[in-house]
């Protein structure tokens, strides 16, 4: 296929690329994250003497740095699928929304937990301010005793 190299591949489902020969390939971060491995694990892959898949190794232009690896997809895909690791697991906007829908519980439960603390620390909060109340009214019955004790005369 003509192209720049490094575009993506027409049709591709899986992040595939144009290869410096106009193949259909992956770059390795792509080609690691298909298989569940980290893109080293691709890059180590792909620079093997005897690797068990076809690569290329070529510029891509935009990107700085040394030149990329290529997996060929068909080689790469068929090799994946000789280990049971292809085809790669579909990410279903499903999964998504139930992981969405699990994070807003956790939330709503840490909320919910968060309300019963405060709520618990009102309540003592209250309690406290109505034991002093209490315990001021006690004082001012007691001024007011010691008060009119202190008006009245002498007994004699």
């Amino acid at each position: 296929m003509n192209g720049p190299v490094g575009a993506p591949w027409p049709g591709g489902d899986h992040g595939e690329v144009i290869s410096p020969t106009g193949r259909r390939a992956y770059l390795a971060a792509q080609a690691g994250q298909l298989a569940g491995r980290t893109p080293r694990w691709a890059t180590e892959l792909a620079s093997r003497q005897a690797s068990p898949v076809e690569t290329e190794r070529g510029h891509v232009p935009g990107r700085k740095g040394a030149d990329a690896w290529f997996l060929v997809a068909d080689s790469f895909e068929d090799y994946l699928r000789s280990v049971g690791r292809w085809p790669p697991a579909s990410h279903e906007p499903s999964q998504d929304l139930e992981q969405l829908l699990m994070l807003q519980g956790a939330d709503l439960e840490a909320a919910r937990r968060r309300e019963r603390a405060l709520q618990a620390e009102i309540d003592r909060l209250e309690t406290d301010r109505n034991s002093l109340l209490d315990t001021i009214a006690a004082m001012s019955q007691t001024i007011a005793s010691l008060s009119q004790v202190a008006k009245a005369p002498p007994r004699t």
